[in-house]
């Protein structure tokens, strides 16, 4: 145990018990996102493993979306405690919640690409907190995961405190771009990846995901699947 646990308890972030993050009382009542709720994460409607429905899919349209959790409870200030209160080193032991079949969709070749932050609200917040967070999953897959290809061109309003639909769309509008050619690293060629997958820490209207899936099909990436902790 490192000193700063003694001098900073861990506290159960939803009952405030001393000893971790998420006590074992709490993680009982944590609301997994099972198959049968499942969305598509352009109309949201019900979809057979979250994947886009055929009559809502476009040529730079999302593939796909799994969330792990719904977004209450322990897992909403979980989120909340990372974007607001700083807490960065609650990552790893939020991933571990995540069951291990939850994963079984993910192309083995995927690449893993966070949502980027403003880089005003970055210098704020010290961290990107869906980076935090697509790293550990990253790590605990054993796959890729690039910062690099993209960038938040404008800074936007955070979509859970905007309750008007239309509103949340009209904001993600313009709102990403890429980093730098996808073609380019430091100088050298290499080939675009076949597939990436796209993560953030919550999926609300998805306006968030299919604006930078739509960056990433243009620059013809042929599949993005997004990942969410919540929704």
């Amino acid at each position: 145990m490192h000193l700063l646990d003694f001098l900073f308890p861990k506290r159960c972030l939803a009952c405030g018990k001393i000893g971790k993050y998420f006590c074992n009382r709490c993680v009982g009542k944590i609301r997994f996102i099972e198959q049968r709720e499942t969305i598509c994460p352009v109309c949201e409607r019900s979809a057979i493993h979250g994947a886009t429905h055929p009559s809502c899919k476009t040529q730079y349209t999302i593939d796909g979306l799994t969330s792990f959790f719904h977004y209450d409870g322990v897992i909403q200030k979980a989120v909340k405690a990372l974007k607001y209160r700083f807490i960065s080193d609650l990552a790893n032991e939020f991933v571990s919640l995540i069951p291990q079949s939850s994963f079984f969709l993910l192309p083995k070749s995927s690449t893993f690409v966070p949502i980027p932050l403003h880089s005003a609200r970055l210098r704020h917040r010290g961290f990107n907190q869906a980076e935090l967070l697509g790293r550990a999953i990253a790590n605990k897959l054993q796959i890729p995961m690039r910062t690099e290809v993209l960038k938040r061109t404008r800074s936007t309003t955070a979509q859970v405190e905007m309750k008007d639909r239309d509103k949340r769309l009209t904001n993600m509008k313009n709102a990403f771009s890429l980093h730098s050619p996808l073609r380019l690293r430091s100088g050298q060629a290499f080939s675009i990846p076949h597939s990436m997958v796209l993560f953030d820490d919550v999926f609300t209207t998805g306006a968030t995901m299919r604006a930078a899936a739509n960056i990433l099909k243009r620059a013809g990436v042929e599949f993005v699947w997004g990942i969410t902790m919540a929704r």
